[in-house]
This record gives structure tokens, C-alpha cells and sequence, in this order.
């Protein structure tokens, strides 16, 4: 049996697990039938049955930590990181306990994606930090002065000038 590896992406706040800019954690595992199962494309997925129990350990872990997330992108990092350190705690502890199989199914890695810690708080010192690094930067401005210059229009028949102010001279 040949052991392929799976990506899950706990998309935290439900918002959009393609964006960079939401919070989400990204579990990689590795695994064999029958706790991988295949797509229509011949890529690895896992079982629906490990798929369901994914999906509602997730919603348990929105549910359960509602009150702190709501809380997170607060201007206060230190409890930002505590969050943050509960649920993927949490979240970790509830992989190994409700989904993992043994010889079947393990879990590799568990990392975080997305923008974390100010996420909301866009009057925090390093959000508007951020925002400002952001905001492109003007073209060079051309100097202002006090009395606009109108070009004056160029004399070639002035007569005091050799080939009435031409530039060409005949030889």
C-alpha cells in the first residue's frame, strides 16, 4: 500500500481559505487505505468518514472558542498569543484524539496561515505600520511656485538674427 500525504486547511473564521489575510491552520498528513481514499482525478483525499468527523471538530472548535475569537486582533499581543496557543492546542490534542488511526492515518505537521495576531484591529500601532509600508508611494511631485511661467513662443523671423533665428547656416 502506498503512503500519500494529505493537506487540511482549518479555515478558523470561515471566511475564505484562499486569502491570505483570515486566520487558518494547515494540517498536513500522511496516510494509507482505508483511511485515504481517492478523487475522480486519481489525487488522495481522506474517507468520508474522516472527512465528517474533520468538518464537525471544527464547528465544536469555532463553538467552544467563539468568545475568544471574537476577541482576537485586540491591540493587547500577549492575549492575542494565548488565543491563538489555546486553539491550536486544542485543536492538535482533538486531531490525535477523534481522527487519527493508527497505521492508517498520522498527522505530520500543524502550521498557522494567515494574518494572526492584529487580525481586525486596524488601529493597532503595527496594522496602520503595516497599512502605511503598504500605500504606494507618489510620483515625483512636480515643485510649486508662486508666479506660473508661461512659455514664451519662439521667434524665427526675428530680424536680428542670422537666417531669421533658423539654426541651419548655408556654407
Amino acid at each position: 500500500m502506498q503512503v500519500e500525504s494529505i493537506g487540511w486547511a482549518f479555515d478558523v473564521l470561515q471566511a475564505d481559505a484562499l486569502d491570505d489575510s483570515y486566520p487558518r491552520i494547515e494540517a498536513l498528513f500522511v496516510g494509507r487505505t482505508p483511511a485515504v481514499a481517492y478523487d475522480a482525478q486519481n489525487q488522495p483525499k481522506f474517507n468520508r468518514t474522516i472527512e465528517r468527523r474533520l468538518k464537525a471538530l471544527e464547528r465544536d472548535l469555532r463553538h467552544k472558542h467563539q468568545a475568544d475569537l471574537s476577541t482576537l486582533g485586540s491591540a493587547d499581543l500577549a492575549q492575542n498569543a494565548l488565543i491563538i496557543q489555546r486553539l491550536v492546542t486544542d485543536y492538535s490534542n482533538q486531531l490525535r484524539a477523534q481522527i487519527l488511526v493508527p497505521a492508517q492515518l498520522d498527522l505530520e505537521s500543524l502550521t498557522l496561515a494567515g494574518e494572526w495576531p492584529l487580525f481586525w484591529n486596524e488601529q493597532a500601532p503595527l496594522v496602520r505600520q503595516k497599512a502605511q509600508s503598504q500605500t504606494p508611494m507618489p510620483l515625483n511631485p512636480t515643485p510649486q511656485t508662486s508666479q506660473p511661467t508661461t512659455p514664451q513662443p519662439a521667434d524665427h523671423h526675428h530680424p536680428d538674427t542670422p537666417n531669421g533665428g533658423a539654426t541651419y547656416t548655408p556654407v
